[in-house]
């Protein structure tokens, strides 16, 4: 199962893009037996693929890791935030280090206060939060983050909606001082990815920003951006980049800097709605990311310049999937006409656009779509499953969840 990067109802509110989603019925019986097994006594250190997401694995009692009386070491990825608060609160005295990757962020459990207030981690000395799917309640998340005062190896990855945050302002260095490092006195190091998204944002003045920062005294980038939805974003980082993942990317982030700060992402969205995406954007791009494995465009601005270059020599190396649903019709031609993507197994694109794609018949769009494996389309596909065949193949359309209704 996928959930694609960017929510297509919210703006700059983005999804974390998945590709193994355990369901609980087809799981429980395995997770029974290895929740149960002998082996679990004297296992100290657990780590499971970042890309396979845990259902509802607590039991009634909150207990999923019962047997596990040695473990002192977890990376996993749960799919909600009160899973994070009842794996801290059974094994909170013996971690002394957690990595977890968080899916959901639903915080409207009335008991999660409660729960978070009774957390004891005197042992958890290394620390990593990773929450791409827009979080809007961060009050919360800090509170979970002040029980957590020995921590000293702290790693955060987030994306906040500032909305109910009172005064409205993006998250700055003030913000990280006074409401997580000022309860972590043994922080030895902070490395952080945080992008704050506001609506009707005023113009930040970016010295107020650099300032909040000097009492860190680390290197940190703050772009800002403002587009024509009303919606602004501020991007804090500390450098060197740390994270594998650019959301809500424009042509006026500063992505193609001499440092090649950026160089090890492997997932973007791209979003502009002030300008388009030129051809020589994607040159760069190409350059400036060579492990990019996962690319969503948003941007329904025709290219100006895209004339200029009947052909193109582009090159994405390891691009594994390709979303396309609120595009121009010039950046399929960008992607997948005029530039050469060997390792393409999945498509998400729009009905139209697909259509025209494949009435053009151009060779190097055959050739990117002749080693799709999953192909779906932004609404359901009522047309002949013939016009796939020559472009696509067989079995490689997966029906959009309205027309198996139809």
């Amino acid at each position: 199962h996928n959930v694609y990067g960017a929510s297509r109802y919210n703006p700059l509110f983005s999804n974390q893009p998945q590709f193994v989603v355990l369901k609980k019925s087809s799981s429980a019986p395995i997770l029974s037996i290895f929740r149960c097994s002998s082996v679990m006594h004297s296992i100290v250190s657990l780590e499971l693929d970042d890309d396979c997401i845990l259902p509802d694995i607590f039991n009634e009692d909150g207990l999923f890791f019962r047997e596990l009386i040695h473990l002192t070491h977890i990376r996993i990825t749960l799919f909600r935030f009160k899973h994070s608060i009842c794996l801290l609160n059974q094994l909170g005295s013996q971690l002394c280090s957690l990595a977890v990757n968080i899916m959901f962020v639903s915080l409207q459990d009335a008991s999660i206060v409660s729960k978070i207030k009774s957390i004891l981690c005197p042992n958890l000395k290394q620390l990593a939060i990773t929450i791409y799917r827009t979080i809007r309640d961060y009050e919360t998340l800090v509170l979970a983050l002040q029980r957590l005062s020995n921590v000293e190896y702290l790693t955060l990855l987030l994306a906040i909606d500032c909305e109910e945050i009172r005064p409205h302002h993006f998250i700055d260095g003030f913000d990280l001082e006074d409401d997580i490092i000022s309860y972590m006195p043994h922080l030895r190091q902070f490395h952080f990815h945080i992008r704050s998204i506001l609506k009707d944002a005023s113009h930040a003045e970016l010295d107020t920003i650099r300032q909040s920062f000097v009492k860190q005294q680390q290197s940190i980038d703050f772009p800002i951006d403002y587009f024509d939805n009303n919606y602004g974003q501020c991007q804090i980082y500390s450098l060197p980049f740390i994270g594998t993942r650019l959301d809500f990317i424009s042509n006026r982030f500063p992505l193609f800097d001499t440092n090649k700060t950026f160089s090890m992402v492997t997932n973007l969205v791209l979003f502009d709605d002030v300008q388009p995406f030129e051809s020589d954007f994607f040159e760069r791009l190409s350059r400036a990311l060579p492990h990019l494995r996962t690319l969503d465009v948003v941007n329904e601005l025709g290219q100006q310049e895209n004339m200029k270059a009947t052909t193109n020599n582009l090159e994405f190396t390891h691009l594994t999937t390709l979303i396309l649903f609120d595009i121009h019709l010039d950046y399929a031609k960008q992607l997948l006409c005029r530039t050469h993507l060997p390792c393409l197994v999945e498509l998400a694109i729009d009905n139209d656009i697909l259509l025209t794609i494949i009435a053009q018949d151009q060779r190097q769009a055959k050739d990117n779509c002749s080693r799709v494996e999953t192909l779906r389309t932004s609404n359901p596909f009522y047309h002949s499953l013939d016009a796939l065949r020559s472009f696509f193949p067989p079995n490689s359309y997966v029906k959009h969840p309205d027309e198996a209704t139809v």
